[in-house]
């Protein structure tokens, strides 16, 4: 089983540490002042923790001949043997739907007939060597 983190855009990083600190002090401030309305804190705090999750759960396993990847509650996992290329590509418009990534430069992975997602693992030679372990036929790009 090897374990990749995400790699992590530095301007990505502050916007959402930004977010996170910005909705904490606002959390703060209106419980100090007895204003806390329980509705409107409630979902500020689970966007908060969801922020969270994401920077701090972002990574990709390769396990049992599987890429398993997640970013905070986005989960899933992709057959290794139907992946057919690895893309890599760098830009702030990435033309895939599936993001787990907290960077603009990672992979592109196509995988069964028309099926894409974006990744951004740290050791990224290393992962290209395990992935071609397992499936030599992957073309990369």
């Amino acid at each position: 089983m090897n374990r990749f983190l995400s790699t992590k855009n530095t301007f990505t990083i502050l916007i959402l540490w930004g977010l996170v600190l910005f909705f904490i002090v606002m959390l703060v401030l209106n419980y100090e002042k007895g204003n806390f309305p329980p509705i409107p804190m409630m979902i500020i705090s689970l966007v908060t923790a969801f922020i969270l999750w994401v920077l701090l759960d972002t990574r990709y396993v390769i396990k049992n001949n599987f890429l398993l990847y997640r970013s905070g509650p986005i989960r899933g996992k992709i057959d290794i043997s139907k992946i057919k290329s690895i893309k890599r590509f760098s830009g702030l418009n990435v033309p895939v739907m599936l993001k787990p990534a907290l960077d603009t430069k990672g992979f592109i992975i196509t995988y069964n007939s028309f099926d894409d997602l974006f990744i951004s693992p740290i050791k990224s030679d290393i992962f290209i060597e395990e992935i071609k372990k397992i499936n030599p036929l992957i073309e990369v790009i």
